[in-house]
């Protein structure tokens, strides 16, 4: 059965001396917070001193108090597909030492059937044991048009067709649907959030048409999807998130009123690997590792028939947010999204000389350092 969530958060003083860290507060409030109720915090919180304000999110269900971030990490929301380069990225979210806490996770039609996506989601939750993350089911359809799935290299259920008895079912998922989960968050966190799109934008977009403000209470946004240079993917002409749902990528340049950071088709052409890259990357012992390599068997046969090389997408929109070290270079710019043209549709189209006279409403990625990205996927598996 689903369970009963709420979330609360409130704030408390951190003990600055050497032996004490943040962290190790924290996790002894949580105990405290756990076993007496919140009331408990009260004398321990005004013992410490000197101290510093620390932001803290709990997740409260089925009588339980589930500690989730501090002000330490940047607390993040991932939109996304699972989807082989989704399931990377959610794990390098997760990884060790991660500078992110994920607050809640949204999923989408895309790369497979929402239903799939979601089922994906929590079997990859449970690989990296972290169930305690909520995990909302969004949009079933594009705004405008019906759904294209990526089948060719996911497989039908998203995930290589790796079937597996024990893996987490729908029942597991939160009762609120993603697009006012999104609302609901972001609302009662304004300005705290980011959000991490890995899919195509219809959650979001449908969000921003039932809340207009949604974007100006989020932090940033990061965007895995669209083209700067004309080069597609799924067409000759657009990269397969934009395609998808051309209308609502439209709406989340045009309405989405916070930093906008997008990693494009053509930066992950530029950083593609041969085809061996994933096999050797997957080879340390471990859960997640194991179930990485399945799940790839049949995504680098595909890969090896196609183009004979390994291409990161989503993986790099989460090194960018991880370690923002990363980026190397990026252009500011407005750009919007056709909508219209029988070769073009779903393009995504920079004005670079300025002839809108529209002020820049993003910033594409154009140089990363892939030494960087693999560091936080080595670090995802545990290396």
């Amino acid at each position: 059965m689903p369970t009963t969530s709420f979330w609360f958060n409130f704030t408390l003083f951190v003990n600055t001396s050497p032996w004490l860290t943040a962290s190790s507060t924290c996790e002894y409030l949580l105990y405290q917070v756990t076993r007496h109720s919140i009331a408990a915090t009260t004398a321990y919180t005004t013992c410490v001193q000197p101290a510093l304000p620390c932001n803290l999110n709990f997740l409260y269900r089925d009588s339980t108090i589930v500690y989730l971030t501090t002000n330490c990490n940047k607390k993040i929301i991932i939109d996304t597909d699972p989807g082989i380069d989704d399931a990377q990225a959610i794990l390098m979210a997760l990884g060790k030492d991660s500078s992110v806490d994920v607050v809640a996770i949204t999923t989408v039609q895309g790369n497979a059937p929402v239903m799939n996506t979601s089922l994906n989601t929590l079997r990859l939750l449970k690989v990296a044991n972290r169930q305690d993350i909520p995990v909302f089911q969004g949009c079933k359809y594009p705004l405008m048009q019906r759904a294209q799935h990526a089948q060719y290299y996911h497989g039908k259920d998203g995930l290589g067709d790796v079937p597996d008895s024990e893996a987490p079912g729908l029942d597991h998922l939160q009762k609120e649907h993603a697009v006012n989960a999104l609302i609901h968050l972001v609302n009662q966190n304004p300005g705290e959030l980011h959000l991490v799109s890995l899919a195509p934008l219809t959650n979001i977009a449908t969000a921003i048409t039932l809340d207009p403000d949604f974007g100006s209470k989020l932090k940033s946004c990061y965007i895995m999807g669209g083209n700067y240079k004309g080069v597609g993917n799924i067409s000759r002409s657009a990269e397969f998130n934009f395609y998808n749902d051309p209308e609502a990528a439209s709406i989340v340049l045009k309405k989405l009123s916070c930093p906008i950071t997008l990693i494009t088709w053509e930066l992950c052409e530029d950083l593609k690997q041969p085809s061996s890259f994933f096999e050797k990357l997957l080879i340390h012992p471990g859960k997640k590792t194991a179930l990485m390599q399945k799940v790839f068997k049949n995504a680098m046969k595909q890969a090896e028939a196609r183009q004979r090389y390994a291409v990161m997408c989503d993986e790099l929109a989460m090194a960018a947010i991880v370690n923002d070290q990363c980026v190397l270079d990026s252009v500011e710019l407005y750009a919007e999204v056709e909508l219209n043209g029988s070769k073009t549709r779903g393009q995504m189209v920079p004005d670079w000389t300025n002839i809108t006279g529209k002020p820049s409403n993003v910033q594409i990625v154009t140089k990363m350092d892939l030494n960087i990205v693999v560091d936080i996927l080595k670090k995802c598996y545990d290396f």
